[in-house]
């Protein structure tokens, strides 16, 4: 009788236990997911303090601005998922999350400083609306629409950056 009742004792032990390890590991983790995600945010605010909200989309004297290394990447895979893009058939909420995914890559690479980071944030803020519309629109005719403000978008960031 001891050894059942020592038994019972000891495995209902474990059992809670094992238990308060869970709640405390799914704590942990999503206190982490919420400090990244709240981290995140920071960044972008932070890039956003950066930038002179009294700078306009303008060339560098007559010359287009030059983008950092590390960027262009993104603004390619951007350009790329644009041209991509089929208007009747492609699926436009995939397109906005990855060129969102690729956006927020972008800004967390950008070293740029001074007035062509300004230039830059200019056009980036106009850019990141469209793809916030992309996100969310309700047919396929809205999202169509959408697209095509993006790639003159694009044509945008070449016309005054390289």
């Amino acid at each position: 009788m001891k050894k059942t009742l020592l038994s019972a004792l000891l495995g209902l032990a474990i059992v809670i236990s094992c238990e308060k390890k869970q709640e405390t590991t799914e704590n942990q983790d999503h206190t982490n997911h919420t400090e990244n995600v709240a981290a995140e945010t920071e960044a972008e605010a932070t890039h956003d303090d950066h930038a002179d909200a009294s700078a306009n989309l303008e060339l560098n004297n007559g010359k287009k601005w030059k983008t950092n290394t590390e960027m262009l990447p993104y603004i390619q895979k951007q350009e790329q998922l644009i041209d991509a893009y089929d208007d009747e058939t492609g699926d436009y909420k995939k397109l906005a999350a990855d060129l969102s995914t690729a956006n927020d890559q972008l800004i967390k690479s950008c070293t740029m400083t001074g007035k062509s980071h300004d230039v830059l944030h200019v056009w980036l803020t106009d850019h990141m609306k469209k793809i916030d519309l992309l996100a969310k629109a309700t047919t396929q005719k809205e999202a169509e629409k959408i697209a095509e403000s993006l790639e003159h978008s694009m044509e945008s960031y070449h016309q005054y950056f390289e």
